[in-house]
């Protein structure tokens, strides 16, 4: 059995210590979205009535969207429920799959943890109009925070 303690291990049975390549091929797209999200002005006004009907509507089984509010600083905090007892695994993909219903072609989400909540912090947007976009340029910014439900009453 590996040695789940080496510090160099990526994962429990990883023995290579190290990957097969870089990211750079897609490092633009991440300047791109710094950059985006670095100016003034670029985050979208209003997340009540451009993202929260869709977060709202969306159906996401073992999710459940309670609240959804816009702090002065453009960021819509989300706070949802999860089933008892999901792993890590199953937050992560029920978090992903609500927050496809409002990302925009580029986007980035930092998932991290407290003693009782998983918390998703998303930006995404888009370059602006031209080629494919409709839209001018302009971003939204999400905390998703996910507890789990209490269990029902038996």
């Amino acid at each position: 059995m590996a040695d789940a303690a080496d510090s160099r291990r990526r994962w429990d049975t990883d023995d290579r210590f190290t990957g097969v390549a870089d990211a750079g091929v897609f490092a633009d797209s991440v300047q791109e979205l710094a950059q985006l999200a670095r100016r003034p002005g670029w985050v979208a006004e209003e997340p009540e009535a451009h993202l929260v009907p869709h977060l709202q509507s969306a159906s996401v089984p073992g999710l459940t969207v309670l609240t959804c509010r816009a702090g002065e600083d453009g960021v819509l905090d989300v706070a949802a429920e999860h089933s008892p007892g999901d792993r890590r695994r199953d937050i992560r993909r029920r978090a992903w799959a609500l927050l496809g219903h409002v990302a925009e072609p580029l986007a980035s989400v930092h998932e991290h943890a407290t003693e009782d909540a998983v918390m998703f912090d998303v930006i995404t947007g888009g370059p602006g109009a031209g080629g494919s976009a409709q839209f001018a340029t302009h971003g939204h910014t999400i905390r998703l925070t996910l507890r789990p439900a209490a269990p029902a009453a038996g």
